[in-house]
């Protein structure tokens, strides 16, 4: 080497400054991911948040329409009961008998109930027969001289109306004694139904007044989970039910505080349809409409002057959760306090892998200099040829030696190619570990954790393996011998890994796994192949769908068939998807190396890869493999024929 080139300076700086510029490019990448994870997380909770409001909404109201069918069917009871008394001597003539016997019958019932103010039954005159009151805990029958006739009340009109077999639910409201609302109050609920005596003849009517505080309080209950943020309003809009008793019946005492008038948007749409969910500038608002008559009955049935069937909506109720908008999102501060670990550790690699590019990313800059400096010493000897003989022969080593660092330099170069496949295989086994993470941290069965924890496991040395293999690959060290591979062993858990990190329900897997003998490879990257074929074939379905792996061996070959049922490839794509950066997805949905990795893989073991696809139908991924005994023949083959070394 010519002894007055100096030596190239600052080789430590300019690789710490390599450094410095690719370490900063990933951390922004990895920001770009934790924001995408914070997003994806918070709107999971939103679903979440969603659809248990909707649930719980359900079960409250479920809870009322239970409550007011089981009231319905003891007022019918009630009503057929009184048809097999002969009751037109107690209509007509007032028999004391058996109006003494069905007296004590309605004081059994309510007492046996308890959730009856009052029973009574009233002539088609509209006068009171019986009338029972619980009176707290302890029945009575009204003394004769205390009945009174109802006739024009609404509740003996609309009741008088109906047929046989059918009952009035009347609005509730808050009882009235002597022209003033009871205290302390007492919510009511009115039922009624005709009584006919056996030969068909229209009687009378029975009545209900039931406690209309315990359905609230049964709504409240099986809504328990949000019971701090539901209400029940009327069809005007005034609350029946309210976490702060102080805003209901306002109706009752004869003022404006209704809810449209806090929430006048939200009211327009809750008012609009019989349920949803919605969001405006005030949060989060679900709805559904309860119809008493409707859930107690089955059918949307008042009655008429004449008794004809009238449908319509009636008197209705309106079940509203609201999450106020501060309660809907998640601050940035938990969220990465939550991963910290992750993201602590996915920075460390990054920080590895920075450090080895920025070495051979020098290291090919220096190579390239020495280069140049010995092109110019070259021209140097050949002009004193003659008298430099000895000095001619040291040159000619010192040129071998740079020849040597070209190598590898050229191999540093391989690895800058290689940059964005190896980062690519690094996202996978990642996102496969904070998939199984985040199913760690909300799984509630225990004895689940332990596979968790072993495929977390798993993938953690998979991505030590690809930083030790990027490492050895910069200082050669002789590489791993070939194992034996189970292939459905493989292929088992790469569908495991897909279902784990993906959370697809929609898409089925379904595994055809025949018995084939085993390939020598690194069972890692055969898993990886499988993984990535697997993932792309569930992307590749929009909705429902279905993903068929077959495997069999066919002659001395290991077949392996990825079929699904997803939107297809189209003719002209299909030369281009084993390129690498060639894809077709969104640009959140990968970078097109992927399949460009299986290739390498596949391509690595002597085997095949191949595609058949319609669009609109699907496409089927075929891989072969020659079985292990064929690998070593051919490996032994090659170590014996010098023209392979």
């Amino acid at each position: 080497m010519n002894e007055n080139a100096a030596p190239l300076p600052g080789h430590p700086r300019r690789v710490a400054k390599r450094f410095l510029v690719i370490f900063l490019a990933a951390m922004a990448l990895l920001a770009g991911v934790a924001i995408t994870h914070y997003y994806v997380v918070m709107r999971a909770e939103w679903v979440k948040r969603e659809a248990s409001e909707l649930f719980n909404l359900d079960l409250g109201k479920k809870a009322i329409a239970d409550e007011l069918k089981n009231v319905v069917s003891d007022l019918m009871f009630l009503a057929r009961h009184n048809e097999m008394f002969e009751l037109r001597g107690m209509f007509e003539v007032g028999d004391p008998k058996l109006r003494h016997i069905l007296s004590h019958q309605f004081l059994i019932f309510i007492a046996q109930k308890t959730k009856y103010d009052q029973i009574r039954l009233l002539d088609q005159s509209g006068m009171e027969i019986i009338r029972v009151n619980y009176n707290n805990g302890n029945p009575t029958i009204v003394a004769d001289d205390q009945l009174q006739n109802k006739a024009q009340r609404p509740y003996f009109t609309k009741t008088w109306a109906l047929a046989r077999g059918e009952s009035y639910i009347f609005p509730l409201d808050l009882d009235i004694k002597h022209g003033q609302i009871e205290k302390p109050a007492k919510p009511v609920i009115r039922f009624g139904a005709p009584v006919f005596d056996p030969s068909g003849r229209k009687n009378g009517i029975v009545l209900l007044n039931y406690f209309g505080e315990k359905l609230i309080r049964d709504f409240k209950v099986a809504a328990a989970n949000i019971s701090d943020h539901i209400v029940l309003l009327n069809s005007d809009g005034y609350w029946l039910g309210n976490p702060n008793p102080d805003d209901e019946w306002g109706f009752m005492h004869n003022n404006d505080n209704v809810f449209a008038k806090t929430h006048p948007d939200a009211w327009q749409r809750i008012q609009a349809d019989d349920s949803g969910q919605f969001y405006n500038q005030e949060g989060m608002f679900t709805f559904t409409t309860i119809y008493p008559l409707l859930h107690a009955t089955g059918n949307r049935r008042s009655a008429g002057q004449d008794g004809s069937p009238v449908t319509d909506k009636g008197d209705y109720w309106k079940a509203v959760s609201h999450v106020p908008s501060g309660l809907l999102t998640n601050t940035p501060y938990n969220f990465f306090r939550q991963n910290l670990l992750l993201y602590s550790t996915m920075l460390a690699l990054l920080a590895i892998a920075s450090l080895l590019f920025a070495r051979a990313s020098v290291g090919q800059m220096q190579a390239a200099k020495q280069v140049k400096l010995e092109r110019r010493f070259r021209s140097s000897l050949e002009e004193k040829v003659e008298e430099r003989t000895r000095e001619l022969k040291d040159t000619l080593a010192e040129k071998d030696r740079v020849v040597q660092q070209l190598i590898q330099a050229e191999k540093m170069a391989a690895i800058g190619t290689m940059a964005a496949g190896i980062g690519h295989e690094i996202n996978n086994p990642l996102y496969a570990i904070l998939g199984m993470a985040e199913a760690i941290r909300d799984e509630k069965d225990v004895s689940r954790f332990h596979g968790y924890g072993r495929d977390i496991v798993t993938h953690s040395k998979h991505i030590a393996e690809i930083v030790r293999n990027l490492s050895g690959y910069v200082h050669p060290v002789e590489e791993h011998a070939l194992e034996p591979v189970d292939v459905n062993e493989k292929l088992s858990e790469a569908v495991s890994m897909v279902r784990r990190s993906l959370l697809n329900d929609y898409v089925e897997i379904k595994e055809n796994l025949m018995p084939v003998p085993g390939i020598k490879a690194k069972p890692e990257e055969v898993q990886q192949a499988f993984f990535n074929i697997i993932r792309n074939g569930v992307q590749a379905i929009r909705g429902k769908g279905t993903l068929e792996i077959t495997s069999r061996q066919e002659d001395d070959r290991v077949s392996i068939r990825f079929r699904d049922t997803g939107v297809g490839i189209p003719e002209e794509h299909l030369g281009k998807i084993l390129d690498p950066f060639f894809t077709t997805k969104g640009p959140d949905e990968g970078e097109g190396l992927g399949l460009f990795v299986v290739q390498q893989i596949v391509n690595k073991y002597a085997g095949t890869i191949s595609f058949e696809s319609q669009k609109g139908k699907g496409t089927v991924c075929t891989v072969e493999f020659p079985v292990g005994e064929k690998i070593e023949r051919s490996d032994r083959n090659e170590a014996e024929d010098p023209s392979h070394r």
